[in-house]
């Protein structure tokens, strides 16, 4: 009874999302259901890409040219980002275009907080095993630590006809 009555009285005002994209097709899929929460809600959106520093392993890069690099992939970026939603040129939704260079998890978190970002609406890749193991997860890392709500997204999963994931190997396949 008591989770009820609280149930009750919570509201949520949607001012300020922020959707972070790796460009690839499940975040720009998650950027389309921003920018639709953002006209249901009249929030603004705020569109992050966020450039990974170029490991110090890379030494045939000099300092002044790692910057210049760097920079120059924020730029790219931020014209990427401005071509993930060419029909919301409507003016409907506020939109702003982020591309800073950093760790993707914190850099995202840092941007939630500076902005006061209501809700964070990001893409999941959904990694498992190994691959989660040695790539981690930036979804997971963001819900974990993020100061406001967060959606995450994941596009469907393709199966084969058995039902396993599309391209999966399967036992039958190590059968002699």
């Amino acid at each position: 009874m008591l989770c009820q009555s609280v149930a009750e009285d919570i509201t949520m005002e949607i001012r300020q999302i922020l959707a972070p994209s790796d460009f690839s097709q499940c975040s720009k899929q998650a950027v389309a259901y921003a920018y639709g929460l953002a006209q249901n809600f009249g929030a603004k959106l705020l569109l992050l890409h966020v450039v990974e520093e170029l490991p110090p392993y890379i030494g045939f890069i000099p300092p002044a040219g790692a910057a210049a690099v760097l920079e120059g992939l924020e730029c790219q970026a931020r014209c990427d980002l401005a071509q993930l939603l060419p029909k919301a040129e409507d003016g409907k939704v506020e939109i702003t275009c982020q591309a800073v260079t950093g760790t993707p998890y914190f850099k995202i978190i840092e941007i939630a907080r500076a902005e006061n970002a209501d809700v964070i609406v990001m893409a999941t890749h959904g990694r498992t095993g190994l691959r989660h193991f040695i790539m981690g997860s930036v979804a997971e890392r963001v819900v974990r630590t993020a100061p406001c709500a967060v959606l995450t997204i994941r596009l469907p999963v393709a199966t084969d006809r058995d039902g396993s994931p599309a391209g999966s190997v399967s036992a039958a396949a190590f059968r002699s």
